[in-house]
C-alpha cells in the first residue's frame, strides 16, 4: 500500500538530494584532515593531538539539529504555495540540507578547536 503522500515527484527529489549529500560527504571531516604547523613538532605532539581531537569530538550535535529544522521550515514555507506534497519535498528536502549544512559548521568548529586546543599546548599549529 502506497501513501498518497508518497509520489514520484517526492521519490524522485529525495533521491537526487540524498545522492548530492553522499557524494559531498565523501570527503574527510575537516576535524580529522592533517594539521599544518610552522615548525617542528615535538614529542608530544601526536599525544596532545589526540587529546584535542577527543576534547572537540565532545562538541554537541546541536548545530546539526538547529540546521534541520531550520532548513525544514524554509523547505515547508517554500513549497507550501504549490501543493501539500511540495510542502513535504520541500520539508524533506530542507531538513537534509539544514542537517548537512549543520554537520559542516560543527566540523569546522571542532577543527578550530583542535587548532587552538594545539596551539595552548605550545605547538606551532597554524590551520
Amino acid at each position: 500500500m502506497t501513501d498518497k503522500f508518497v509520489t514520484p515527484k517526492l521519490i524522485l527529489t529525495a533521491a537526487v538530494t540524498a545522492l548530492g549529500l553522499g557524494v559531498s560527504a565523501c570527503g574527510l571531516s575537516p576535524a580529522a584532515q592533517p594539521l599544518r604547523t610552522s615548525g617542528p613538532i615535538s614529542a608530544s605532539y601526536n599525544s596532545d593531538l589526540v587529546d584535542c581531537r577527543q576534547i572537540a569530538m565532545r562538541y554537541d550535535n546541536e548545530l546539526t539539529s538547529e540546521g534541520a529544522m531550520i532548513g525544514a521550515l524554509i523547505g515547508a514555507a517554500t513549497g507550501a504555495g504549490e501543493s501539500h506534497e511540495d510542502a513535504i519535498a520541500g520539508a524533506a528536502i530542507g531538513g537534509l540540507i539544514g542537517a548537512a549544512e549543520g554537520t559542516m559548521d560543527k566540523e569546522e568548529k571542532q577543527r578550530e578547536m583542535i587548532i587552538r586546543c594545539m596551539q595552548n599546548r605550545d605547538h606551532p599549529v597554524i590551520g
